[in-house]
């Protein structure tokens, strides 16, 4: 299926007459083949006879519901071209993580148009990013700490294809491995970057479930520490002393690559490396793919500029690196009165990245690695500060809080 084509084959499933009429003439009307199919219980069955481009699929419909629809579709391996839309007049962001997890390729709130399913089908050709972990240093459960996600840093990749890059280990892969088993899928091909091997970056790596299944794939890749390689960083923690499960349970074909500053070919995916001021060896990465990019910049330390450990040439270098970028998440772990207690910690304060961020010409910034005593009130007002401090630098830049679970084209 090509998401370009003029006319797309389309099957609207709903229960409600006028809602299916309604989308059906809409899709009509703007050049594509679309047909109705009144309630769920024969909606697969026609699904299979036609082999659409796309299903459109309310959600609430007795019988059997939208997201038990799009499991089945999902579940039937004849269908892997199929796209599934799920639509529904609950804006919920509860529900719409469910159809991302069941393997729906959009969320239309109802009432249906046109023009949010050209959304979604501009969004379907880029790369989708979803975080998984937010926080720095320890996960944080407690009630006041996880509005925006208690985990530590993962984030995720999805290409059309199904080709996935994640970029840490953290608490959150725990339920990035979760989700890319979800739907029914059970084979999955995964690059899996790793900035360092402190422990809020690789503790939840044996938690990984897509590791333990005969017929993925999962590449490792990051940078050596001194003289201990990188695999031996990695296999170290599943050595049957600190975790009783050790790499030899591995079902999947599981490589470590170790890498330093340099440029990496995935077949149409471009990725490039920097080494960051952090303790040890830690790298930042920038992917590309066709004509979009998105940096990841944790953990980092930006000194003031009126620090005696300032160092112009490397921000230089590293604007240079994330240059007008669609998405930079970037170290932003303290406010700048609480940096003054924490030099030398490996962590920027809010000011210098947004400074980063406006030299880059980055699109957006996506604030990342929070301390684990600042509450979610306390996370909230780095939003504030954030847009404050860009928009004194006249910056074209955006600043987001993402939250766990969270999902956007880039």
């Amino acid at each position: 299926m090509t998401l370009s084509m003029d006319v797309l084959k389309i099957i609207v499933v709903d229960d409600s007459s006028m809602a299916m009429n309604v989308a059906v003439d809409q899709l009509r009307s703007a050049g594509h083949d679309a047909e109705g199919v009144l309630g769920s219980e024969q909606a697969l069955e026609r699904i299979r006879a036609a082999r659409p481009d796309f299903v459109i699929s309310d959600v609430m419909m007795p019988g059997i519901n939208g997201f038990e629809l799009c499991r089945m579709i999902r579940a039937d391996e004849d269908l892997a071209e199929v796209r599934v839309v799920m639509a529904s007049a609950k804006p919920y962001e509860a529900d719409r993580n469910k159809a991302r997890r069941l393997g729906a390729d959009g969320y239309i709130v109802k009432p249906f148009t046109v023009a949010k399913f050209d959304e979604i089908l501009q969004s379907l050709g880029r790369m989708q990013l979803t975080a998984w972990g937010v926080r720095g240093t320890l996960p944080v459960p407690q009630e006041g700490f996880i509005e925006f996600g208690g985990n530590t840093s993962c984030y995720s990749l999805q290409f059309p294809g199904n080709r996935v890059l994640v970029f840490d280990a953290g608490s959150g892969i725990k339920n990035c491995g979760d989700s890319l088993l979800s739907g029914g899928n059970r084979h999955v091909d995964v690059d899996l970057f790793i900035t360092h091997p402190h422990w809020d970056h690789i503790n939840a790596f044996p938690f990984f479930k897509p590791l333990y299944i005969p017929g993925n794939v999962v590449r490792v890749h990051g940078v050596a520490q001194d003289e201990v390689g990188f695999e031996d960083l990695m296999v170290a923690q599943m050595d049957g002393m600190y975790f009783p499960v050790t790499v030899q349970e591995f079902g999947a074909q599981v490589t470590f690559h170790e890498i330093g500053e340099q440029t990496l070919d995935l077949g149409g995916i471009t990725v490039r490396t920097m080494l960051l001021k952090h303790p040890g060896n830690c790298l930042g990465y920038r992917v590309d793919y066709q004509g979009r990019s998105f940096c990841y910049i944790t953990d980092n330390e930006l000194y003031p500029a009126d620090s005696e450990y300032a160092d112009e040439e490397f921000v230089e270098r590293l604007a240079d690196f994330c240059r007008v970028t669609d998405v930079l998440v970037h170290d932003c772990t303290y406010f700048d009165e609480e940096y003054e207690t924490k030099v030398h910690w490996g962590h920027s304060r809010l000011s210098e990245v947004c400074r980063l961020a406006h030299l880059a010409g980055a699109k957006r910034l996506w604030i990342h690695h929070h301390d684990p005593d600042q509450s979610d009130r306390d996370i909230a007002r780095k939003l504030d500060v954030c847009r404050l401090e860009l928009e004194r630098l006249e910056s074209g830049t955006q600043a987001i809080l993402p939250h766990e679970g969270q999902t956007e084209p880039v």
